[in-house]
């Protein structure tokens, strides 16, 4: 049932609470209505240079790394990811900074003034709102996060000045399909004729090239175009005259690869010295962030079994330096749970296995279910929740004992809100 029809002087909740209830669907692909109410109040025709990022990892660090390198220009950023850590206002910054709830009201309030009987899901209300956000700003460039896929997603409306694929893997397979071509060709739907396309991906389908090839693409690939290689304590990139070697970033090297390459497409790279200097200051929250370093706790957002074959090559690197791995797990229903544990199982010594008590959230006994198919002799513990977790095995912990808490997003929101307690 659909609620009361917030207004500008209601609050961000109330507004949010509102979106939840006003499309029967929590995801409902297709452009037309999206584009509809995109053109009816003219958000399409925005001066601002946008980068389309897709990928079914990456995007988030990939378009931290953009945001930084341009911002240290002198340029104006939007940038919009999906999904939020804690709260909304993260999925949309300006210059770096989120805003307050009143911009994201006045912008939801725009919408729904402008959106006469479209319905909207509450992710197209999110990147519309968005779209909004930044034509108001002015800023040089946004930074567009696709939310699934890419062909049929609501930020797949634009007209991009340069398209990303961060890495292409299987994840949402009831939409995308259940191979790395499938999942590439709907990902290339970002591509744009005679419009620079950069694909970061280490083995791309040729799904995507193919689709590229046809609409004339101007496609710029790893591998070929531009290469990267990880040393111990570094990595080198290079792409046409460009050559430079850098101290390892925080985030994956392939994704720092892929958005120094976007740059240099553009004719938009810095001197080495400004991208010295922001590689060396990336954080992104969630991605491998500590927590504590008295015991040892780290979280990250890995759900998928690529991003969990990275997360394992970093917990593997403490392990060589005699640490012991903890792992406390909690996933959504719909993910491969099996896929993501036997993944990581090579470097976990103890299991501390949670449940998610929200939407989408899968029991613990479901996950405990799921253990049975991998491949490990550690030994499992099982909590209702993250918090009665780390409850009961933080105590556990000695000083060569590392604690990694990760299986999703809202993983990782728990366990920052019980570190902020």
């Amino acid at each position: 049932m659909t609620k009361n029809l917030p207004s500008q002087s209601s609050s961000l909740d109330d507004w949010l609470c509102y979106l939840e209830s006003v499309h029967p669907a929590n995801i409902a692909m297709g452009l037309e209505r999206v584009a509809k109410v995109a053109n009816t109040i003219g958000l399409l025709d925005s001066p601002s240079k946008i980068i389309l990022i897709a990928g079914t990892n990456g995007k988030g660090t990939t378009a931290r790394c953009l945001e930084s390198l341009l911002l240290a220009q002198g340029y104006s950023v939007g940038t919009y990811a999906s999904p939020h850590l804690i709260h909304y206002n993260e999925r949309v910054r300006i210059n770096g900074a989120e805003l307050d709830d009143q911009f994201h009201v006045d912008a939801f309030d725009l919408l729904e003034q402008g959106r006469g009987d479209t319905p909207l899901t509450y992710f197209e209300y999110g990147t519309l709102g968005a779209l909004a956000i930044f034509k108001r700003h002015s800023v040089d460039y946004v930074l567009l996060e696709v939310g699934l896929g890419g062909r049929f997603d609501a930020t797949n409306i634009v007209t991009p000045f340069a398209s990303v694929i961060t890495t292409i893997d299987l994840d949402h397979k009831e939409y995308l399909g259940d191979t790395r071509e499938l999942v590439g060709y709907d990902k290339a739907g970002i591509f744009r004729t005679g419009t620079p396309a950069i694909v970061g991906d280490l083995n791309i389908p040729l799904t995507v090239t193919d689709y590229g090839h046809e609409i004339n693409a101007v496609m710029h690939l790893s591998g070929r175009d531009f290469i990267f290689k990880e040393h111990a304590q570094s990595f080198s990139w290079q792409y046409q005259a460009h050559h430079f070697e850098f101290a390892k970033p925080s985030i994956p090297c392939q994704n720092a690869a892929t958005a120094l390459t976007t740059l240099a497409v553009l004719d938009l790279l810095p001197s080495e010295a400004l991208i010295r200097d922001c590689l060396a200051n990336l954080v992104v929250e969630g991605r491998f962030q500590q927590l504590s370093s008295k015991p040892m706790v780290y979280t990250d957002v890995a759900h998928n079994a690529e991003s969990a074959r990275y997360l394992a090559k970093k917990l593997a690197n403490l392990q060589d330096q005699g640490f012991k791995v903890h792992a406390l797990v909690a996933m959504l229903a719909d993910k491969d749970k099996v896929a993501v544990l036997n993944e990581v199982s090579p470097v976990v010594d103890a299991w501390c296995l949670a449940g998610l008590n929200c939407f989408r959230g899968d029991k613990v006994e479901n996950l405990a279910k799921s253990m049975d198919n991998v491949h490990t002799s550690a030994p499992i513990e099982k909590y209702q929740t993250v918090a009665d977790a780390l409850d009961g095995v933080l105590p556990q912990l000695d000083e060569k004992t590392v604690l990694i808490i990760f299986g999703s997003f809202l993983t990782v929101a728990a366990a920052i809100n019980y570190w902020k307690k």
